[in-house]
Protein backbone atom coordinates (compact mmCIF):
# COMPACT_ATOMS: atom_id res chain seq x y z
CA UNK A 1 0.00 0.00 0.00
CA UNK A 2 1.25 3.24 -0.81
CA UNK A 3 1.44 6.00 2.01
CA UNK A 4 -0.18 8.52 -0.32
CA UNK A 5 -3.09 6.55 -0.46
CA UNK A 6 -3.39 5.69 4.37
CA UNK A 7 -3.79 9.80 4.13
CA UNK A 8 -6.00 9.59 2.27
CA UNK A 9 -8.43 6.42 3.56
CA UNK A 10 -7.79 7.41 7.48
CA UNK A 11 -9.16 10.90 7.60
CA UNK A 12 -12.19 9.88 4.94
CA UNK A 13 -13.03 6.46 7.40
CA UNK A 14 -13.01 8.82 10.61
CA UNK A 15 -15.08 11.47 8.95
CA UNK A 16 -17.61 8.60 7.60
CA UNK A 17 -17.32 6.62 11.03
CA UNK A 18 -18.37 9.99 12.85
CA UNK A 19 -21.55 10.14 11.14
CA UNK A 20 -22.72 6.63 11.85
CA UNK A 21 -25.08 6.68 14.96
CA UNK A 22 -24.06 3.71 17.84
CA UNK A 23 -26.11 0.99 19.20
CA UNK A 24 -30.10 0.97 18.34
CA UNK A 25 -31.36 3.73 20.32
CA UNK A 26 -31.27 7.76 19.76
CA UNK A 27 -30.81 10.66 22.55
CA UNK A 28 -33.19 12.91 22.88
CA UNK A 29 -33.80 15.87 25.03
CA UNK A 30 -36.86 15.71 27.46
CA UNK A 31 -38.15 18.99 29.41
CA UNK A 32 -41.89 20.73 29.14
CA UNK A 33 -43.25 23.73 29.71
CA UNK A 34 -46.36 25.30 30.51
CA UNK A 35 -47.01 29.26 31.41
CA UNK A 36 -50.53 27.74 33.19
CA UNK A 37 -48.22 25.31 35.51
CA UNK A 38 -47.70 27.02 38.76
CA UNK A 39 -45.55 23.74 39.45
CA UNK A 40 -43.14 24.69 36.06
CA UNK A 41 -42.81 28.36 36.05
CA UNK A 42 -39.09 27.81 34.69
CA UNK A 43 -39.31 27.73 31.17
CA UNK A 44 -36.00 25.79 29.69
CA UNK A 45 -37.81 23.88 26.93
CA UNK A 46 -39.30 26.81 24.71
CA UNK A 47 -36.98 27.44 21.59
CA UNK A 48 -36.02 31.10 22.84
CA UNK A 49 -34.74 29.69 26.00
CA UNK A 50 -33.66 26.03 25.47
CA UNK A 51 -30.29 25.28 26.70
CA UNK A 52 -29.05 22.01 26.27
CA UNK A 53 -26.80 21.77 29.26
CA UNK A 54 -29.81 22.53 31.47
CA UNK A 55 -32.08 19.67 29.86
CA UNK A 56 -31.95 16.40 30.90
CA UNK A 57 -31.59 13.68 28.21
CA UNK A 58 -31.62 9.79 27.92
CA UNK A 59 -32.31 7.05 25.34
CA UNK A 60 -34.96 6.99 22.97
CA UNK A 61 -36.34 3.81 21.17
CA UNK A 62 -38.86 5.35 18.41
CA UNK A 63 -36.86 8.47 18.05
CA UNK A 64 -37.03 12.26 19.12
CA UNK A 65 -39.97 14.71 19.25
CA UNK A 66 -40.97 17.96 20.01
CA UNK A 67 -44.51 19.37 20.27
CA UNK A 68 -45.96 22.47 20.77
CA UNK A 69 -49.68 23.13 21.16
CA UNK A 70 -51.26 26.50 21.08
CA UNK A 71 -54.62 27.32 22.06
CA UNK A 72 -57.65 29.05 19.51
CA UNK A 73 -55.83 32.41 20.03
CA UNK A 74 -52.90 30.96 18.92
CA UNK A 75 -51.26 31.10 22.60
CA UNK A 76 -48.55 28.44 23.54
CA UNK A 77 -50.28 26.18 25.99
CA UNK A 78 -47.60 23.63 26.93
CA UNK A 79 -43.80 23.03 25.03
CA UNK A 80 -42.49 19.35 25.02
CA UNK A 81 -39.45 17.47 23.98
CA UNK A 82 -39.17 13.69 24.44
CA UNK A 83 -39.23 10.42 23.13
CA UNK A 84 -41.28 10.06 20.22
CA UNK A 85 -44.77 8.25 21.00
CA UNK A 86 -46.03 5.01 20.16
CA UNK A 87 -48.68 5.60 17.16
CA UNK A 88 -46.80 8.68 15.67
CA UNK A 89 -44.93 9.01 12.82
CA UNK A 90 -41.21 9.70 11.91
CA UNK A 91 -41.24 11.84 9.08
CA UNK A 92 -37.46 14.13 9.96
CA UNK A 93 -40.35 16.86 9.68
CA UNK A 94 -43.05 19.44 11.10
CA UNK A 95 -46.61 18.85 11.16
CA UNK A 96 -49.19 20.42 12.38
CA UNK A 97 -52.71 19.68 13.43
CA UNK A 98 -55.69 21.83 13.84
CA UNK A 99 -58.99 21.72 15.53
CA UNK A 100 -61.47 24.63 16.14
CA UNK A 101 -59.69 24.66 19.77
CA UNK A 102 -56.33 23.95 19.18
CA UNK A 103 -53.19 23.75 17.35
CA UNK A 104 -50.49 21.19 17.74
CA UNK A 105 -47.00 21.25 15.74
CA UNK A 106 -44.91 17.80 16.04
CA UNK A 107 -41.70 17.27 14.68
CA UNK A 108 -39.77 14.16 14.80
CA UNK A 109 -36.92 12.89 14.01
CA UNK A 110 -34.17 10.08 14.46
CA UNK A 111 -30.35 11.18 15.12
CA UNK A 112 -28.88 11.81 18.54
CA UNK A 113 -30.34 15.21 20.22
CA UNK A 114 -32.06 15.87 17.23
CA UNK A 115 -35.01 17.37 19.43
CA UNK A 116 -33.01 20.86 19.94
CA UNK A 117 -34.75 22.81 17.74
CA UNK A 118 -38.25 22.69 15.63
CA UNK A 119 -36.89 23.68 12.77
CA UNK A 120 -35.19 20.39 11.19
CA UNK A 121 -31.48 20.77 10.71
CA UNK A 122 -29.83 19.99 7.64
CA UNK A 123 -26.48 20.18 9.02
CA UNK A 124 -25.70 16.55 7.71
CA UNK A 125 -26.90 17.54 4.02
CA UNK A 126 -24.87 20.99 4.26
CA UNK A 127 -21.60 19.17 5.37
CA UNK A 128 -21.87 16.84 2.46
CA UNK A 129 -20.51 19.52 0.02
CA UNK A 130 -17.88 21.00 2.48
CA UNK A 131 -16.90 17.16 3.35
CA UNK A 132 -16.63 16.46 -1.01
CA UNK A 133 -14.69 19.84 -1.10
CA UNK A 134 -12.18 18.99 1.74
CA UNK A 135 -11.64 15.43 0.07
CA UNK A 136 -11.14 16.30 -3.36
CA UNK A 137 -8.51 19.16 -2.09
CA UNK A 138 -6.96 16.74 0.38
CA UNK A 139 -6.86 14.37 -2.95
CA UNK A 140 -5.66 16.70 -5.42
CA UNK A 141 -2.41 17.36 -3.26
CA UNK A 142 -1.22 13.40 -3.17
Amino acid sequence: MKMGSMYFYVPLFTILGSLISQGNCIKCYFCSFSPYDRNNRTDKCTEENFQHHNVYSDECKLGCESVIQYDANDEMEQWKRNCLQEGHKLTNDCETEKTPVMRLVRCTCDRDLCNVSVKIQADILCMFPALITLIWRWYSKL
